[in-house]
């Protein structure tokens, strides 16, 4: 192409056509403009495939953070319902005028009472989207999706983490408690093994103050399951958006 028009020049110089050549020149000038604007496009077009590439990188992690949260905390609603059931059927075995405690779990080396030790941890891993938000979150074109993700990893999350920790705050005072109706520590033969055990004393279904401490961790473990229950629900709203715009 250069060459051609090379000789063209050449052609019309020699003829001394001034306007012709002129005329070559504005043409030259405009196939110059026409490759560097096609340059220009090349490179915004890899620069876009790019920052795409990151963006469906870092969405990705997001979304594999999300989906191990939501595991966790659906692993903590099913330890608050096990916590809610045990609690309740001791609080109901008391309102069946049952006087008299008696754990058959304990001649296996378990009893049933461990189910009221149960307690949760609230924890999440905000990493991959701190890392987004540090490189920038006007990276994702989404604005519905970035408006989201902010919302809740940087208002729900940890909104939701002082809920339950104000929720649970007892955990530890009801364990003492419940010790406290325990007898001392002593051995025994279980399956040819020699294991130390504790045990509730027979008349724990008289005791008023036992049957105030079942209802404190029943009331705990259902309030604190209602939030984590209305926690999980967000995280699946997010999650969806997020797989919906992976799979664009």
């Amino acid at each position: 192409m250069i060459k051609f028009f090379r000789k063209i020049r050449q052609k019309l110089l020699s003829k001394n056509k001034f306007t012709k050549y002129l005329l070559y020149a504005i043409g030259e000038i405009i196939l110059v403009v026409i490759g560097i604007l096609i340059a220009l496009q090349i490179n915004n077009q890899n620069e876009t495939k790019k920052d795409k590439a990151y963006e469906t990188k870092m969405l990705s992690e997001i979304n594999k953070a999300l989906d191990y949260d939501l595991k966790h905390f659906e692993r903590m609603i099913d330890r608050l319902d096990r916590l809610d059931s045990v609690s309740t059927t001791f609080i109901d075995d008391i309102h069946n005028s049952k006087t008299e405690f008696n754990d058959t779990l304990y001649d296996k080396g378990y009893s049933r009472w461990y189910g009221l030790r149960i307690g949760i941890l609230y924890q999440y891993n905000p990493g991959p989207f701190e890392a987004l938000k540090s490189s920038g979150l006007d990276k994702l074109s989404n604005d519905s999706l970035r408006n989201s993700l902010i919302e809740f990893y940087d208002f729900h999350f940890p909104y939701n983490k002082e809920l339950v920790a104000f929720a649970d705050r007892q955990y530890d005072e009801d364990i003492d408690d419940l010790e406290a109706f325990l007898s001392p520590p002593f051995t025994e033969e279980i399956n040819g093994k020699v294991e130390v055990l504790k045990k509730f004393p027979k008349d724990l279904y008289s005791n008023i103050d036992f049957l105030e401490l079942l209802r404190n961790i029943r009331a705990r473990a259902q309030i604190t399951k209602n939030y984590l229950n209305t926690h999980t629900k967000r995280m699946k709203k997010v999650s969806a958006q997020l797989k919906k715009e992976l799979s664009n």
